[in-house]
């Protein structure tokens, strides 16, 4: 085995030895991004947790004047600067042309490609001869935080790999058009996430200082990322802004099984064994083939940074959750770089395919248990009047929340019954869209995590008809305001007696 670890730039040629990835690389992974989008479009209800939310709220602001609807009892329109709102944005465009249910899984297919094919991107121009490892970057777009329906981060990963593999570029070869991707790409990093958006400055600093002229290289960056920051400067509210750091209950333990976050999926055990193990197999035969590689410092750099941060990084921050975990796949994904194959062998691209359509069959299979439940929860929308005010009760899980398609099931109402419901996300500084008319909310998210401590009373005078999760505590307090019109085994509807609590 030779280690080799000059200039990152340096591509070492060996006489009768291919420097390049196989010819056939990009045509896999675009089969393979063909295939892994499949789950979406085979099922009635892609098993998101958040997903019906985000779909709802984009459905929304789009017919907020339509007069079918009455959204303007309860929702305004909050556009801005927002770090979170590239999705919203694009939902809107394609609604124009699309309906909302085509739209949304549009949406979560460009999820899964667009990493895929920025991990392409970054290894071309960070490291080509490892562009056969690209499909690495599907098994890594299906982790846990996409399965629990964040889309904006999905798309803060992508962009985020696409500028940095611009200013790598920029570093070999200036030029303005390529200078001008980089402000551009930064906005949109800034505009899906803020995660991103500080994962992209850091790893292009850093890439900075290994460079010849590194402290012009540095200014020129700061000049780049200008824009994003003076758009990040004007937004004057950031969600969370002022909370802070949560480290309650996090130990050691669990960040060092954290580090294996984004290539499990939580929902069976067995499963995701299986998946560690086989890609635990390829490296053990890489160690023990020994091929030829570099090794390249600026992105052991990164990762080292990028794993650091991930360890000081807490749990939470006001009100945003699995903090640390956000900088595991850009760890991942950027991790590709570090090793430059002579050339990628064959054994390894393959074993990497295998697993992919392991992890899709997986996924698919994960939505087609669920359709039975959430079919059920869609038939008690016929006994809610159209426009009707609704608050949805679910109990939040205590073992994650990845499966749970249920949690959000009431918003699909929104769109097919157009339901007036106050759990639509819209944290100021985060959505694009505001409650209006001062309904009740327990809490910021609207959700009954703990009903004792609920002012049922003003449940009561905010809304019309009760959805309820078979839960016995809460079911304690909702037959007390109103008479069960439905059930099925799986959910109650409540109509809600006015105007008083009894």
């Amino acid at each position: 085995m030779v280690m080799q670890t000059g200039r990152i730039d340096q591509q070492p040629e060996q006489p009768g030895v291919k420097q390049n990835a196989p010819a056939n690389a990009p045509w896999t992974l675009f089969v393979l991004s063909f295939v892994a989008i499949i789950p979406f479009w085979t099922v009635r209800y892609p098993v998101l947790t958040d997903y019906p939310n985000h779909l709802a709220r984009w459905f929304v602001l789009f017919h907020m004047k339509d007069g079918a609807y009455h959204f303007a009892n309860l929702y305004a329109p909050a556009w801005g600067p927002l770090p979170y709102i590239s999705p919203d944005i694009l939902a809107m465009v394609l609604q124009y042309f699309l309906p909302i249910d085509v739209v949304g899984r549009c949406i979560l297919s460009l999820c899964i490609i667009l990493v895929a094919l920025a991990t392409y991107f970054f290894l071309k121009q960070a490291c080509p001869e490892n562009v056969g490892l690209a499909s690495f970057g599907i098994l890594v777009a299906f982790n846990p935080n996409f399965l629990m329906g964040s889309i904006s981060n999905e798309f803060s990963l992508a962009f985020c790999l696409l500028v940095v593999s611009l200013w790598v570029s920029y570093c070999k070869a200036p030029k303005v058009m390529t200078a001008v991707g980089i402000a551009i790409g930064l906005i949109l990093v800034y505009l899906s996430h803020l995660s991103g958006f500080v994962v992209a400055g850091l790893v292009m600093g850093v890439y900075a200082l290994f460079q010849e002229q590194r402290w012009k290289k540095v200014g020129i960056l700061a000049i780049m990322s200008l824009p994003a920051l003076l758009i990040f400067a004007y937004n004057p509210s950031h969600a969370g802004s002022g909370a802070s750091f949560v480290y309650a209950g996090l130990t050691g333990w669990d960040k060092v099984r954290n580090l294996f976050f984004p290539l499990r999926l939580f929902t069976s055990k067995k499963l995701d064994l299986i998946c560690l193990a086989g890609l635990a197999f390829l490296i053990l035969l890489v160690l023990k083939k020994r091929p030829t590689f570099t090794l390249q410092p600026v992105w052991l750099a990164v990762c080292s940074i990028l794993l650091l941060a991930y360890f000081v990084a807490p749990s939470q921050y006001g009100f945003g959750g699995y903090i640390d975990t956000r900088f595991m796949p850009f760890l991942y994904l950027f991790l590709l770089a570090v090793i430059r194959f002579n050339r990628v062998p064959r054994y390894l691209y393959i074993g990497l395919a295998l697993l992919v359509l392991f992890r899709v069959a997986t996924v698919e299979q994960m939505f087609i248990s669920h359709q039975p439940e959430l079919k059920q929860l869609t038939a008690s929308f016929e006994a809610i009047p159209r426009n009707a005010k609704v608050l949805p009760l679910v109990r939040l899980p205590e073992n994650g929340f990845i499966g749970r398609g249920d949690i959000h099931h009431l918003e699909y109402g929104v769109i097919q019954r157009g339901f007036l419901d106050p759990v639509l996300f819209h944290l100021q500084g985060a959505q694009p869209i505001r409650l209006v008319g001062s309904p009740y909310c327990p809490n910021v998210f609207c959700d009954v995590a703990d009903a004792p401590e609920v002012d049922w009373q003003q449940v009561a005078y905010s809304y019309d008809y009760l959805w309820v999760h078979s839960d016995p505590e809460i079911t304690t307090f909702t037959s007390r305001l109103g008479n069960a019109i439905f059930s099925n085994g799986s959910v109650t509807v409540y109509r809600v007696r006015h105007p008083q609590f009894q």
